[in-house]
């Protein structure tokens, strides 16, 4: 049957028709098959109340002992079961995608399916499975619904309808993890980069590896606390005759990577608290996408980032803030300009400085932000308290009290950075240090906020001088 000559419905409703017989013959195959190979089955679902995960593996491996029956002298007991497997097989290699890759032998039959960045052999009786699998997780008319994904996606680029029948299966995601912030719905932020709450982007990712790298006890507000920076891109698998699997990339591709780093600083530093990229993921598909395609294992590209597990996962992050997310996108929209990069060394060590912990975690915040507001505000040599305590009530006040309460937080987290560095272990304490850094931290903030949105001053002394 030619590409000219197919007609999509009539195909769709043939193997969907023959689906049913299938798996009513398959069912004592497959319980055998676990007899003689016993493992732990998910027999009850997830904690979250998730239906149990259909066995694609188990399923591929009994197609492929059916298929090559004859080998083992298995084909008289595997007969029954090929007596129904062959035939949906037929119809399924029938669609013209998979006629001008698939052989007509059946047990020699392979051919290659490359998704994004990775490519593996496969085998029509794999994607039986995967239909197999699809059609266990949706409700109604699952067969129909599964063989018309699937047919989507076999589909040439671009034809009319395909992408409206896969909702969002063909939905990819590059996305880096955080722990820090509870998001509560999708947020656009510029240049196709999303945030997305992670019960969004649960299907794409694997949960145990998040887990392992964010902070214990996380899982308990239902990993509220962690969200994902994204770009959302459609793809289509590829089908070869062969192929071969390229060598793996060393470090998460392009630019994007970088930038969702970037934005997480500024919404730390917006927000005055940690904000941590647990994790890159590349290429990340949709589960159900790739169990449909007859896929085991397809995660995409994982590199992890920071772990999170000095931090107490059961205390529940802030909540994204209006007014500090416009202040974090405003300056995001600007991380090109020659002000941003000049900048961009303050907005990583602040960052940093909130992400610290452990057991001199107070003491090291308060030298990194002393550090950034040095840098920030140009100080000379000598006198330097003094001098940053008059540039920083000038440049940020413009009313004498509020200079005077600016003078007043900026010299006593100085007074605390002088003792931390001279080790006057008399005058430190872990609570004086918590109190005295939420100050210097929230006057480094203001300032680094307004260096981002205006050119400083040209000469620091004459607008000390100005404002006298």
């Amino acid at each position: 049957m030619t590409s000219e000559q197919f007609a999509a419905d009539e195909w769709i409703d043939r193997l969907a028709g023959a689906l049913p017989g299938l798996a009513e013959a398959q069912e004592p195959f497959l319980r055998e098959y676990w007899e003689r190979n016993p493992r732990v089955h998910d027999v009850f679902g997830g904690r979250d109340g998730t239906p149990p995960e259909f066995p694609l593996g188990d399923l591929c491996d009994l197609y492929a002992m059916a298929r090559h029956s004859h080998i083992f002298s298995g084909e008289k007991y595997y007969a029954p079961l090929c007596k129904v497997l062959d035939p949906v097989r037929h119809i399924l290699i029938s669609h013209p995608t998979l006629a001008r890759v698939v052989g007509p032998l059946i047990g020699r039959d392979n051919f290659w399916m490359q998704i994004l960045d990775t490519g593996a052999s496969t085998s029509p009786t794999n994607i039986i499975a995967g239909l197999m699998a699809r059609a266990a997780e949706l409700s109604g008319d699952r067969f129909q619904t599964a063989v018309g994904e699937l047919n989507a996606f076999l589909a040439p680029v671009g034809e009319e309808g395909s992408a409206g029948v896969l909702g969002g299966l063909d939905i990819a995601y590059d996305a880096v993890l955080f722990y820090g912030l509870t998001l509560r719905e999708r947020i656009d932020v510029t240049d196709g980069m999303v945030l997305l709450p992670f019960e969004q982007v649960r299907a794409f990712v694997d949960e145990n590896q998040v887990e392992e790298l964010a902070a214990p006890g996380a899982g308990f507000h239902g990993w509220r606390s962690v969200g994902a920076a994204v770009r959302p891109f459609r793809w289509r698998p590829t089908l070869r005759r062969t192929g071969y699997e390229g060598e793996p990339e060393l470090g998460p591709p392009g630019p994007f990577f970088r930038e969702a780093r970037t934005l997480l600083d500024l919404l730390a530093v917006a927000h005055a608290t940690p904000v941590l990229p647990v994790a890159s993921l590349a290429h990340c598909i949709d589960w159900s996408a790739g169990r449909l395609l007859g896929w085991t294992d397809h995660h995409g590209s994982f590199y992890p980032g920071r772990s999170a597990h000095g931090f107490d996962g059961f205390d529940e992050s802030p909540e994204l803030a209006r007014e500090a997310l416009a202040e974090a996108k405003e300056a995001f929209e600007n991380r090109k300009s020659e002000r941003f990069g000049n900048m961009a060394p303050i907005v990583a060590r602040l960052a940093e400085a909130l992400a610290r912990n452990g057991r001199f975690e107070g003491e090291v915040r308060i030298v990194e932000v002393a550090t950034a507001l040095e840098r920030m505000y140009d100080l000379p040599e000598g006198k330097i308290a003094h001098t940053l305590r008059n540039r920083v009530s000038q440049y940020l006040e413009s009313d004498a009290a509020s200079r005077e309460r600016v003078k007043e937080s900026v010299k006593e987290f100085y007074d605390a950075r002088s003792d931390i560095v001279h080790s006057r272990a008399d005058k430190v304490s872990a609570q004086g240090n918590h109190a005295v850094f939420a100050k210097g931290f929230d006057v480094a903030k203001r300032s680094l906020f307004k260096l981002l949105r205006e050119e400083p001053p040209d000469d620091w002394n004459a607008l000390v001088v100005a404002g006298s």
